[in-house]
């Protein structure tokens, strides 16, 4: 846990490390939306969060990317609020670059909520944290409609892992596993998925 949670950390300070020199090339900001699948085989809901999204542009083919989302519900009674804010960092390596760029993305996640027992006024009594650090790979396209603005769409699997799927995962199907028999002995598995979508805004 603590040797992936540092990987993430180094990844957030890469971004951040290249920000002033991808800045010339093209660095973006805008609204994130995301439907996120919950795990069948452990029955968890789908979940809609929203959030932001910054994109660095580091080379042709080539983009950083760091989100964060947010979510609150409270229980039936209004006696416990449920916290989420997944944070994502992400490497797009783009197919091609044209008006519809399509991409590969894959990245480290850090998943947190805060469980909040309230009193009958809303106030906090106590409160817990849960924490969660996985991979997520997928795959989308950006269209720019605008030169300093553009529409994305991808798709991610989270909590992946190599390796055949065990308790709550699934596994994942690799495009063109039957036409490439390599590919058919990389074994992948996952926990839940999600969609995402948004703007950015390029400066």
């Amino acid at each position: 846990m603590t040797r992936t949670l540092s990987l993430a950390l180094v990844v957030a300070a890469s971004v951040l490390l290249t920000a002033h020199q991808a800045s010339a090339q093209s660095f973006g900001i805008g609204p994130r939306f995301s439907f996120v699948r919950g795990n069948l085989s452990a029955g968890t809901p789908s979940t809609r969060l929203v959030g932001g999204t910054m994109r660095i542009v580091t080379g042709a083919h080539t983009a950083l990317e760091g989100s964060i989302d947010y979510r609150a519900f409270y229980n039936d009674a209004g006696t416990e609020r449920t916290r989420e804010t997944p944070m994502q960092g992400t490497l797009l390596l783009f197919i091609a670059r044209s008006t519809l760029s399509p991409y590969v993305a894959g990245g480290i996640g850090l998943y947190s909520q805060i469980h909040d027992t309230l009193n009958s006024q809303g106030l906090v009594l106590a409160s817990t944290t849960e924490k969660r650090v996985g991979w997520h790979l997928g795959a989308g396209a950006e269209i720019r409609f605008h030169p300093h603005a553009a529409f994305f769409l991808d798709y991610r699997f989270r909590f992946v892992r190599f390796g055949d799927a065990e308790g709550n995962e699934e596994p994942i199907t690799i495009p063109g596993a039957t036409i490439v028999p390599t590919l058919e002995k990389v074994k992948l598995a996952h926990e839940g998925s999600q969609w995402t979508s948004g703007l950015t805004f390029y400066f």
